[in-house]
């Protein structure tokens, strides 16, 4: 049956006649034509779907190689968005350095005002401005200046300049922002050790200015009272041909008296003509006595500031009316009280 199937005696004839044509054409084929003719077509088509099958598997392969070499390009980012963050708090934290730098190197130079003592009424307080402090150390004396952040910034201008378009590369760019954090973690390291220094400077600066100022402050340098001086402090006729050791300063009865510096109360009762008498220790060679007091505020071993009341003016004692006997005591001799009642003298203040 195949060998009629294939025979070439046998033919199919195909005739074509046109509409318009009388010509006729004619096609003749035999059954083993159409058998090379149908294999043909088989081995076509089988190679093309063999083509085909292998085209798929190169593009499936290629979207897998696609899609690990997209996964490590996420994790790349994502390792950059983290460091990047992390770089990000470190510039927070230098900038935020820098702001207290400078704070701290005001404070070092003298540029902010060192906290004061309470003062006196606003009639009597009145005083010699504190002299500059130049005894005190300053820790950052010889040491380099601030430069961490300006190096830093320099840096980074240098890397941003050397980059170019054709350099872009996950591993260059890698290298480089591991190169940039370097530079970031030893520009916030500097900083951090000059923000240490410029502390330190800083508090050494405001430990002087306040010894500076507790030692003014225990210093007279104020009236004790509102008034007028009705007897200075010398030889005098009236009330009594003697040596008068202070002031009498006049007020009404029951007036306040201030404590002219800062001390501890080292007495305060009765004292024979002196009437009722404080006498307040400064800690310096310095000493107040405040008598004729009508009453008193204050009791022994009591600290005091500087513009405190601490007594009323009375007449106890040998007084011809209501004052304060008011005296300064230096390292034993009383010395005339005038020229501290408006400051402090100037040869005092400046040793």
């Amino acid at each position: 049956m195949l060998k009629e199937l294939f025979s070439s005696t046998k033919r199919i004839i195909i005739k074509i006649i046109p509409h318009s044509s009388e010509s006729i054409y004619k096609l003749e084929l035999s059954h083993r034509h159409l058998a090379v003719i149908a294999a043909g077509l088989v081995v076509f088509l089988a190679a093309m779907t063999t083509f085909q099958l292998g085209a798929v598997n190169a593009a499936n392969a290629q979207v897998r190689k696609l899609q690990v070499a997209d996964a490590q390009q996420h994790r790349q980012l994502a390792a950059f968005t983290k460091q990047t963050h992390d770089m990000m708090n470190r510039l927070s934290v230098l900038q935020r350095n820098e702001r207290e730098i400078r704070k701290l190197a005001v404070i070092a130079s003298g540029g902010k005002a060192s906290s004061s003592a309470s003062t006196a009424p606003a009639s009597k307080s009145t005083q010699a401005a504190p002299a500059p402090v130049t005894h005190a150390a300053n820790p950052l004396a010889g040491r380099p200046s601030v430069s961490g952040p300006v190096s830093f910034w320099a840096g980074v201008r240098s890397w941003l300049a050397s980059r170019s378009a054709d350099a872009v590369s996950f591993a260059n760019e890698s290298t480089a922002l591991a190169s940039l954090n370097v530079k970031l973690e030893s520009a916030l390291a500097e900083s951090r050790d000059l923000e240490a220094r410029a502390s330190e400077a800083a508090q050494a600066k405001l430990a002087a200015d306040l010894a500076r100022q507790r030692f003014l402050d225990a210093i007279p340098s104020m009236w004790p009272t509102d008034g007028y001086v009705s007897s200075g402090f010398g030889y005098r006729d009236y009330p009594d041909t003697e040596f008068h050791p202070g002031l009498d300063i006049v007020n009404d009865y029951g007036s306040p008296v201030y404590a002219t510096a800062s001390g501890v109360v080292e007495e305060a009762g009765w004292d024979s003509g002196y009437g009722y008498k404080i006498v307040i220790d400064h800690g310096n060679g310095y000493e107040t006595w405040y008598a004729h007091n009508s009453r008193m505020l204050v009791g022994p071993g009591q600290s005091v500031r500087k513009g405190e009341q601490i007594a009323e003016i009375g007449t106890s004692g040998f007084a011809t009316g209501p004052h304060c006997h008011y005296e300064i005591v230096l390292w034993g001799k009383p010395i005339d009280p005038t020229p501290y009642l408006n400051g402090i003298p100037a040869q005092v203040a400046t040793r």
